[in-house]
């Protein structure tokens, strides 16, 4: 005793044609994953070099706030001395005004990056 095929010739290449078309799809689906994936991988790059620039810029900035916090301690250490003698305090030629300028664009720029 013979057995007849499970299924017959009309209905086999549309089940082929069915899955052909299926594993494409799928084949497009895990391509553009796959794309996807690429673009994240450089953008994450792109994103921990720019962290990292901008902590190299942050630590720049902390040391010239270290000086210039060295440089207003000894100004003030100066000022108390000038006071306790008695001497009178004078900023030369606006120096003042261009330390409190300085001091103000050196806030204004920590509090930007942080």
């Amino acid at each position: 005793m013979e057995t007849a095929p499970v299924s017959t010739p009309a209905t086999q290449p549309a089940d082929v044609r069915a899955i052909e078309t299926a594993l494409k799809a799928l084949w497009e689906r895990v391509r553009l994953a796959g794309d996807l994936v690429q673009n994240l991988r450089e953008e994450r790059q792109a994103l921990l070099s720019q962290v990292e620039q901008l902590r190299g810029d942050v630590q720049h900035l902390q040391e010239e706030l270290g000086r210039k916090d060295q440089l207003l301690k000894k100004s003030q250490i100066e000022r108390i001395q000038h006071l306790a003698a008695g001497e009178p305090l004078a900023f030369p030629d606006g120096e003042r005004e261009a330390m409190t300028r300085k001091v103000k664009e050196l806030l204004v720029k920590i509090d930007a990056y942080l």
